[in-house]
């Protein structure tokens, strides 16, 4: 019987997350005078993706160590300022639905996201509820190696809750929350709100596949 449900924050509850991390990157390069066009980009930042945004501008800027320092400062700045919090938005529903869930599950949150970003700027802002046991960040971490898809994190949540991965579920987008999952023994559930799609996460071994999230219930029934 499932207990706990561990969620990916980014385009599982905030829809257009990595639009809006892509444009902050954007805008970095842009201030450095860095070329790079929008598809390699991603084929640099993929591979990383979930891990502390420091691997990500270190990525970015490749052969450049010497900018690194002001790059992080000013992805920093547009990430957790406007030019990150006006671009996503809470997928219709999404509060009702972790209303209905904390009746039933106990809640828990492992992100690449910054913690104190969500608690303090994208919460308030949306009205989301306060159901979540526990959130963790990979920001958090003083070992930066058990960022995802290292099982670390959800192993932590667990521990702290007191759970244990037959009773947990992982909810993502991404591939490294997929792996991480897996790594982890416990079920993935893909949503299509965000890096996967459906070719994508059945070649990744995931069983589940919703639209999003809100379709989460329906699998529930099913474990």
């Amino acid at each position: 019987m499932i207990k706990l449900i561990i969620f990916d924050w980014d385009d599982v509850f905030s829809i257009g997350s990595k639009e809006g991390y892509y444009k902050c990157f954007q805008i970095m390069l842009d201030e450095l005078g860095i070329k790079i066009d929008h598809e390699e980009m991603k084929k640099r930042l993929m591979p990383l993706w979930g891990m502390p945004y420091p691997k990500l501008v270190e990525e970015l800027l490749r052969g450049r160590p010497e900018l690194v320092e002001k790059g992080c400062k000013i992805y920093y700045k547009h990430r957790t300022g406007e030019t990150f919090l006006n671009s996503p938005h809470l997928i219709p529903s999404g509060n009702e639905l972790l209303e209905r869930l904390n009746k039933k599950y106990t809640l828990a949150v492992a992100t690449g996201a910054l913690a104190h970003v969500l608690k303090k700027n994208f919460f308030p802002r949306f009205n989301i509820p306060d159901v979540f046991s526990e959130i963790i960040s990979v920001h958090d971490l003083v070992d930066k190696s058990l960022a995802k898809p290292h099982p670390h994190i959800v192993q932590e949540i667990m521990r702290r809750t007191g759970f244990k991965p037959g009773e947990t579920v992982m909810v993502g987008d991404a591939k490294n929350d997929v792996v991480m999952a897996q790594n982890a023994h416990v079920i993935p559930i893909v949503v299509l709100t965000g890096h996967l799609n459906k070719k994508e996460a059945e070649e990744l071994g995931v069983n589940y596949i919703i639209p999003d999230v809100t379709h989460l219930e329906s699998v529930l029934k099913k474990l």
